[in-house]
């Protein structure tokens, strides 16, 4: 048994903690999966496969790592890339076809198919629009500088729905599925009985909530997971994480997934048709126990309460239901408010601290970017701030939460000059 695959054992087994090998910790790992299938341990993950007509590669990997993932790649195989087929346009599975296209020119051989959904060209397109924005969300996001890509290979082989890619005797089966991304696809390939979900499986609960990007599809995740799990694969290789083998452990995984979303979907809509407000929904829905505790499913990198707004947006729309929000105040202007009733910003200050000291995380941090908000250069609130969201970034499971709490206190950090707070956190 080679050390990926151990290592997947006892991730399922409970002798490994997926907090300890986080899905999103490149590792630079790589083993043969399946006969002439090839895994790579990434960031994001790249699988690469044997054909008569040269590789086929199942994503290129990241931006920033894409030479090394080609020399790993060549440690594999000197044959031609002859392939390579998107799961989706995000910059970490899709942005290391520039150093692809590179060796071919240098070779003076045939550059790669690229092989995406139709949908991946809009990606491509926004994100150049948004590059600024990109920068800043993924530095808040992981906690480190960001530097988002300003060019993009874009696919030569577009579909819509299903297409069939052939190299030599291996038939790759593309399936759209809208999930994490609207241009997402899974691809399944008959010969070596191989599931490359991309991010419809990575290890952790579903990252169909992220706060700070587009839309997601939880619903129609959960039929793309469903039609996977009666392909009879027998071995998973994910967008994230490590690959599942074994038949019965690939279907079950993808069947709890499903049952993960599908159940967080059914709750959030009841209560949208029960007149709920998106504040009792996010405080009512919970995740099932007996999904949440798999480790596979663990909220390492989204949470349940993010999907549960992200299902919202998409069926309701941006209104929370409450009154106040549809044209409020600005947050300066509520925050001198409140400093006003509380009978000074000092309060306010010392309100949260009592809260912070007594545990209540929550509301501490309700009451300090109140303050904030209304004496934006007061040095005692933003160390108070710096206190309170550095407990909050440590109490946070996930990254999202994690990425966005530590922001706040190296907000505050920043404001004042004080020493940015300590992260030993890689994810």
């Amino acid at each position: 048994m080679g050390v990926i695959r151990d290592t997947s054992e006892k991730l399922l087994s409970g002798e490994l903690s997926v907090r300890d090998r986080h899905p999103l910790a490149p590792t630079g790992e790589c083993e043969e999966i399946a006969d002439g299938v090839m895994f790579f341990r990434w960031f994001a993950n790249v699988t690469a496969i044997k054909t008569r007509e040269g590789l086929v590669m199942v994503d290129t990997g990241a931006y920033f790592n894409q030479e090394a993932t080609l020399e790993l790649l060549r440690k594999f195989s000197p044959d031609r890339v002859n392939t390579a087929i998107y799961t989706h346009g995000h910059v970490d599975h899709a942005c290391g076809t520039p150093a692809l296209l590179a060796e071919a020119r240098k070779n003076n051989v045939a550059r790669p198919r690229v092989v995406g959904h139709r949908a991946v060209a809009a990606r491509f397109d926004r994100y150049k629009r948004t590059l600024g924005y990109n920068n800043t969300i993924n530095t808040r996001q992981f906690s480190r500088p960001s530097r988002w890509p300003e060019e993009y290979v874009y696919p030569d082989t577009y579909f819509d729905h299903q297409l069939n890619v052939v190299a030599g005797d291996h038939k790759f089966e593309c399936h759209h599925a809208r999930g994490e991304t609207d241009d997402h696809c899974w691809v399944y390939i008959p010969q070596r009985k191989v599931l490359c979900t991309g991010d419809l499986i990575i290890w952790a609960v579903p990252n169909a909530g992220n706060p700070q990007k587009v839309q997601r599809y939880a619903r129609e995740w959960a039929e793309a997971l469903r039609a996977m799990a009666k392909l009879g694969a027998e071995v998973l290789a994910p967008g994230h994480g490590y690959p599942v083998f074994g038949a019965l452990k690939v279907k079950r995984i993808l069947n709890d997934t499903a049952d993960l979303l599908q159940d967080l979907y059914d709750q959030t809509i009841a209560l949208m048709n029960a007149g709920a407000t998106l504040d009792e929904v996010i405080h009512a829905v919970k995740p099932r126990p007996d999904l949440i505790e798999k480790p596979y499913l663990q909220p390492v990198y989204d949470e349940p309460e993010f999907i549960v707004r992200n299902i919202w947006r998409l069926e309701g729309g941006w209104y929370d239901g409450s009154p106040s929000n549809l044209q409020p105040a600005t947050e300066a202007e509520r925050g001198r408010e409140i400093a006003e009733l509380a009978g000074g910003v000092d309060k306010i200050v010392a309100r949260a601290m009592e809260k912070f000291a007594a545990g209540n995380l929550a509301i501490a941090a309700h009451l300090i970017d109140w303050a904030v908000a209304a004496a934006p250069d007061d040095r005692l609130a933003h160390e108070a701030r710096i206190r309170i969201y550095e407990a909050r970034a440590e109490a946070a499971s996930s990254t999202m939460a994690h990425g966005v709490f530590r922001s706040a206190a190296l907000a505050s950090a920043e404001r004042i000059g004080a020493p940015p707070p300590r992260d030993d956190r890689s994810f």
